[in-house]
């Protein structure tokens, strides 16, 4: 005698069917939430059932800051591939974009100097004049927090020396007023001795 198992195919349908359909209770709790409508057909009233209410949409939940600021490095990523020259003449924009994709928010915490940070900011501002994305406007947000949050203390150090260049002739000029500055009666010399 044969025996009759049931063939795969037909257990995985009745499976998906099972999962679809939610079972008898599922049916019934559909079955309620749906509204009753009165229908008048020719001179009779009928009781019946409305369509399923829309299922309210999920809370969108807002971006954590790490998936902001990943976005906002794609778009700056974007906007400085758009223009190719603009990442050899705003270098400090350009940097601060390959830092963020190595060292992601480390790169604004630490990594990039302040000075860095604030003229980015400022190149990212030129950049951004006719653009209103979100995502770049988080990031240059994110930045300017970075920068005020670091450039105090960073202020805080006047010890730090700052060179310049100059050129020859200013160089000289300068040597000159400082040359004579000193009277001679507080200058000691080997000879006055």
């Amino acid at each position: 005698m044969p025996s009759i198992k049931p063939t795969p195919t037909s257990t995985a349908r009745s499976s998906r069917a099972a999962k679809k359909s939610g079972g008898p209770v599922t049916w019934v709790r559909d079955l309620f939430q749906r509204p009753l409508k009165v229908e008048r057909r020719g001179a009779q009233l009928h009781l019946v059932l409305g369509e399923k209410p829309p299922k309210p949409e999920a809370p969108t939940v807002a971006p954590t800051s790490g998936e902001a600021l990943r976005r906002g490095h794609e778009e700056l990523r974007a906007l400085l591939r758009r223009h190719p020259e603009t990442r050899h003449l705003m270098r400090h924009l350009g940097f601060i974009e390959q830092q963020l994709g190595r060292s992601g928010s480390r790169a604004l915490k630490s990594d990039i100097p302040v000075p860095v940070l604030r003229k980015g900011l400022e190149q990212l501002d030129l950049l951004m004049r006719g653009d209103t994305s979100e995502p770049l406007a988080d990031l240059r947000a994110r930045i300017d927090a970075a920068a005020r949050s670091r450039g105090g203390a960073a202020e805080a150090r006047h010890d730090e020396v700052q060179v310049s260049e100059a050129s020859h002739s200013l160089f000289d000029e300068m040597e000159r007023s400082w040359t004579g500055q000193m009277p001679l009666s507080e200058t000691k010399t080997d000879d006055s001795r």
